[in-house]
């Protein structure tokens, strides 16, 4: 019989104040979004931190005098360095097949390369840097100290491409904070209308239950319920939103960067779906509770 009474209080609360609903299911997909976003602009930024961390390349040339074995040596020597992720040596063969491979990607006939041979490429020690805060120094000093070495021809540390792209992910990077920023206030100011509405709305209600004699909790819970229900509505369809949203355009984003990373896309896993559902629905039902007043002892005289 007491859960009749609820479940009629709560369809009655719904249908009375049916743009309240959806403006508290609204207001909940706003907070799912925005802390979904939080969420997947975290794992973002690493990745982006990791992808100019694997496109920093020191390229060393070596003269046509320097045999594999003294190439291998100075390969071996500098991946000893704490700076230094990975230096490998590239023969001309496979200079060569890459140039052939980037350039039939990109359309070019193959009658073109006709002319050229492994030969006319020179043997490469090509270095990864450990990622770090400042890539570039570090690139432009490592090839500052390899242009002294007897048999290095030219060093090319790609430092003018690594700004060029850090400038556009930093400027990336601040658009979606700024806009995220203003995804959380707005979420703030939209909760904050619903909790002042939902407590003008359910004033009177509660003054004639506390003088029927009901309960604080059996005042708060119709309440409790339906805002409980629109968190979880609500935060389901944040949570799909970036679910089915996110990568797509992240891709575009990244396209528009220059971003080319075999990482994969930040993706919202069933695990923190879960995890921010009960979080929102647990947030909707504390709303429902505090927005529903009791009426004070001298409301009643």
């Amino acid at each position: 019989m007491r859960a009749v009474w609820i479940a009629r209080s709560v369809r009655e609360q719904v249908r009375d104040h049916r743009l309240l609903v959806f403006a508290a299911i609204l207001a909940f997909c706003l907070l799912a979004l925005a802390a979904g976003a939080a969420w997947l602009g975290t794992q973002t930024a690493a990745r982006w931190r990791t992808f100019v961390g694997q496109n920093v390349h020191v390229i060393v040339y070596l003269a046509d005098n320097v045999e594999r074995e003294r190439a291998l040596g100075l390969a071996e020597i500098l991946g000893r360095a704490s700076t230094v992720a990975e230096a490998t040596v590239v023969e001309p063969e496979t200079a060569f097949a890459r140039l052939e491979t980037s350039a039939f990607g990109s359309g070019v006939a193959r009658t073109s390369l006709e002319s050229l041979e492994p030969s006319y490429f020179p043997r490469s020690i090509e270095i990864q840097l450990v990622p770090a805060a400042d890539l570039a120094g570090r690139a432009a000093e490592l090839a500052g100290r390899l242009r002294e070495v007897p048999g290095v021809v030219q060093v090319d540390a790609m430092t003018s491409g690594l700004a060029r792209l850090s400038v556009w992910i930093d400027l990336g990077r601040r658009l979606g904070e700024g806009m995220l920023a203003a995804l959380a206030l707005v979420t703030f100011a939209s909760l904050m209308a619903v909790f002042l509405r939902s407590r003008r709305a359910a004033r009177q209600r509660s003054m004639v239950l506390a003088q029927l004699g009901d309960t604080a909790a059996s005042i708060r819970l119709p309440m409790c319920l339906w805002m409980a229900v629109a968190a979880l509505v609500g935060g389901a369809a944040g949570a799909a939103l970036l679910r089915f949203g996110w990568r797509p355009l992240l891709s575009h984003v990244e396209r528009s960067l220059g971003i080319v990373s075999t990482l994969p896309l930040p993706l919202l896993g069933l695990r923190d779906l879960g995890i921010g559902l009960a979080i929102v629905l647990l947030f909707g039902l504390v709303l429902g509770y505090f927005a529903t007043p009791l009426a004070r002892a001298r409301d009643h005289a």
